[in-house]
Parts: C-alpha cells; sequence; structure tokens
C-alpha cells in the first residue's frame, strides 16, 4: 500500500508540472494498471469534495455524476488506446491514461480558485467567457503536453495524436458529461418555495379572463389622426419567471409614450405575476387579436406599428410564450408575418430582443418594414437575468441607442420614419415652447429622439 501512495505522490507532482509546462519524460512517473485506478478514484474524490465545499451551504448529491465520470475514463481509454495503435505505439493506452489522469486534479481545482476568486464578484458575461475560453486553451495545451511528453519530443504524430483526441475523447467528454457535477445548490430552509405562487394560480380563471381584459385595454386606444403620421406601439415581454422582461417591456412602453408621442396608442401584453390582474397576458392569442384591432383603427396608409418583442428564443427560431402553468403557444416568424398580413399593417417597426432573433429577419422581410433583433439566427444574446433591469440588447437600444446588431430597413418605410420623425420634433417643440415662451429651453428633444426611431 506505502509503493502505490508513494507512486500516486510521484504522479500528481508530476502532472502539476506538466500543467506548467515543464519538461519531463516518461519515466518521471509510475505507469501501471494499479496507478490508472488510484488516479481515477483519487481524482473522484477530489472532485466529490470540492463540489461539496462549492455548493455550501446545502449541497445535495448528484448520482448521475458517476455515470458521467465512468463514461469519461472509458472514452479515455479507448482515445488512447486509438492513438496507441494508429500513430504512436501500443503502450499508450496505459502511459497516457496516467498522464492523462495526474494532470486532473490541478486542472479541476485551477478552475475553480478562476471561478471563486477570480470570477467572483463579475457580472459581466463578456470578461466571463473570455476567461473561460483562456482556461480552456490552456487545458487544451496540457493535454497536447502530455502527448508530447509521451513521444519524447513535438512531431507530427504528435499533432496527429491531438487532433484524434481532441475528436475521441475531448469533445465527446465536454458535450455529454462536461456539466454533470457531483453536487449542487440545494433548497435552503429559509429559502421561500418560488414557485408556489404558480402551483397555487388559477389557470383557467386566468385564461378566461383574457379576453374582457385585452378587449378592456383594446377599446381605450385612440384612433389615427388625419393627416398625420400616427405610431403605435406593442410591448410583449413573454417568459414570465424572470422579471427582466417586465422591467424591459415597460421601460419600452414608457419611453415611446414619452418620445414618440404613443401615449393613448400603446400596449403592453406581459406575463408575470405581478402583472396578471392589471395587463393582458403575452399570448399569442392576444398578440394576434391586439394587432387585428389596431390594424382597424390606425390610418393604414399613414401611421406605423412599433411591435416589441422581449423573451427567450430557440435555435429553431421560436419565441418563447411562457407562463407555466398555462399551456402557451411560442410565436414563429411565420405565425408573427401571418398576424401582420391579417392585420392589414403597412409600416411596420419590428424589435425583437431574444436568443436566436435574427431568424425572424427572412420571414417578416418587406419594404415596408423595419427589423432590429438582438441576435443573429444562429447565436445567443445576452443579459436575461432577474437582477438586470434589461437584456443586454435592450439596455443598448433603450438606454444606450442601438449601434449594431441584426437589422433591416425596408426602401419604401425609410420616408414614412422620416415623416415621423419630422412631426415629432415639431410637436415637442411646439410643447417646449407653449411650456416656455421665452425660448430659453428650446426643446426636451436633445435625449436623442429624433435619431433613435431613425435607426429602425
Amino acid at each position: 500500500m506505502g509503493s502505490v501512495l508513494e507512486d500516486l505522490a510521484i504522479n500528481l507532482k508530476g502532472g502539476v508540472l506538466l500543467c506548467l509546462f515543464r519538461k519531463l519524460t516518461l519515466a518521471q512517473f509510475r505507469v501501471s494498471a494499479d496507478q490508472m485506478a488510484v488516479l481515477f478514484l483519487f481524482g473522484l474524490l477530489v472532485s466529490m469534495i470540492s463540489g461539496y465545499f462549492m455548493n455550501l451551504p446545502d449541497p445535495e448529491f448528484n448520482s448521475y455524476a458517476l455515470t458521467a465520470e465512468g463514461f469519461s475514463f472509458t472514452v479515455l481509454l479507448f482515445s488512447a488506446y486509438l492513438v496507441g495503435r494508429l500513430v504512436l505505439h501500443r503502450e499508450t493506452v496505459a502511459a497516457f491514461s496516467v498522464l492523462a489522469l495526474s494532470v486532473g486534479p490541478p486542472t479541476l481545482l485551477a478552475w475553480l480558485v478562476i471561478e471563486s476568486v477570480l470570477l467572483a464578484d463579475i457580472d459581466n458575461a463578456t470578461v466571463y467567457l473570455w476567461v473561460y475560453g483562456g482556461y480552456v486553451l490552456w487545458v487544451l495545451a496540457v493535454i497536447l503536453w502530455c502527448l508530447r511528453t509521451l513521444a519524447d519530443g513535438m512531431s507530427r504524430r504528435v499533432a496527429g495524436s491531438f487532433v484524434l483526441m481532441l475528436f475521441t475523447w475531448v469533445m465527446p467528454v465536454w458535450y455529454l458529461a462536461g456539466s454533470t457535477t457531483f453536487w449542487y445548490p440545494g433548497d435552503s430552509d429559509d429559502e421561500t418555495d418560488s414557485y408556489a405562487a404558480y402551483r397555487n394560480l388559477n389557470a383557467e380563471r386566468l385564461l378566461f379572463s383574457q379576453p374582457a381584459m385585452l378587449d378592456q385595454a383594446l377599446q381605450a386606444l385612440e384612433p389615427g389622426r388625419d393627416g398625420v403620421t400616427d405610431a403605435y406601439f406593442i410591448g410583449v415581454g413573454a417568459y414570465a419567471t424572470q422579471d427582466v422582461f417586465l422591467k424591459e417591456t415597460l421601460f419600452a412602453r414608457d419611453l415611446f409614450d414619452r418620445r414618440f408621442d404613443t401615449a393613448g396608442r400603446s400596449l403592453a401584453l406581459i406575463n408575470h405575476l405581478t402583472t396578471r390582474d392589471e395587463l393582458p397576458l403575452a399570448t399569442s392569442t392576444n398578440l394576434e387579436a391586439a394587432l387585428r384591432h389596431i390594424g382597424s383603427v390606425m390610418n393604414r396608409d399613414e401611421d406605423v406599428l412599433v411591435l416589441y418583442m422581449t423573451s427567450h428564443g430557440s435555435s429553431d427560431h421560436e419565441l418563447s410564450m411562457s407562463f407555466w402553468p398555462l399551456p402557451l403557444n411560442d410565436v414563429t416568424p411565420e405565425m408573427l408575418r401571418q398576424y401582420l398580413d391579417d392585420a392589414g399593417i403597412k409600416w411596420r417597426v419590428v424589435i425583437i430582443s431574444a436568443c436566436y432573433s435574427g431568424g425572424f429577419i427572412d420571414r417578416l422581410r418587406s419594404p415596408d418594414t423595419a427589423i432590429a433583433t438582438a441576435a443573429a439566427p444562429d447565436r445567443t444574446s445576452f443579459g436575461c437575468s432577474n437582477e438586470n433591469d434589461f437584456t443586454y440588447f435592450g439596455e443598448a437600444l433603450l438606454k444606450d441607442q442601438l449601434q449594431q446588431e441584426q437589422f433591416f430597413i425596408g426602401e419604401n418605410i425609410s420616408p414614412v420614419l422620416d415623416t415621423l420623425t419630422r412631426e415629432l420634433k415639431a410637436h415637442a417643440a411646439s410643447e417646449s415652447l407653449a411650456a416656455n415662451p421665452s425660448g430659453a429651453d428650446e426643446t426636451a428633444w436633445r435625449t436623442g429622439s429624433e435619431s433613435a426611431l431613425r435607426r429602425y
């Protein structure tokens, strides 16, 4: 037993040195079946203990992690066998397995230090991605260094072995078992059940209240004025369990009411516990009915609809309409285009803040439409957190004015937006003059509202 532990200590020391890219030889390690087993068990122990402390005060055990670890070890052995059979030599299975298992504990502990110390007070997705990306590159470099140590130098065979292991070991483990941990945060006794209010919802009554609630909100909308290019606004905050979508939608509605004269012609559809008795829900049915009503009261040749939608989006380009436990339908680009067409709304400004929202552009594209989205068709967006007042896209658009995101402006709607901008500017100037006849405060339009809408 003493010799096994002594060999374990030698291998772990060697693993640390490999992580520091020290030049070692295979002779400086103890390669045996016993060491493969002991290093594997030691790695499990390190993962269990560190995960336990990282998830205090109430860690809960995840038994599925045992399966994930077994899968990772099996894939490592298989990949080492392929490399030995096809590229290096037959002794590679035991030798590389010992090297890889030796660097496992130090690379794991390094990430725990980074996450708990360097990233502890950082709430910035970009910084996190850069740090995590740097860590991943370091781990890959360590694997390459292990192969270099195994072959006693760099060569084309080592490079080929690295590529083979990348596809037969690293990537399968990363995608299928990389996020599985032994412990996860449990519910503390003093924490409230955040889903109790949702479980206690009278879903049937809430759904049946929607026609009357929506009709009351729609009847309050003012008709378009002849000879004036009016803007109508619909804000859709569609994901109930995260406050950011509620905050962003209400801010957007108030912003357009204040700066773009949509007061009396604006509507908010919200999925949230706090507004369920005050505002209509963000459902595909309510959205369709709201668009149809606005299409009937606006001057279709003059007036512009601004549709602002914020929620989670999927890679197959569906915008989530979620208020669990209600069974709501998500909105697809085809559905939204059909709703707008059926409503007879000609001039459209569509703004969608969601992951993969760029997938809506091609389906909604027309000469009479301007579209801005938070992400490309194959990219995610960020900022969906209860602690945030806006998604990152919403903050750029609503607070800082959008600089560069996914957008499309139809050739026919451009002059209509110009007309709307001029009328809004004149309206703001006349109100300012009425409030201050001396003209000392020429206009309150310095906030940038003239250029903000024109961008879209």
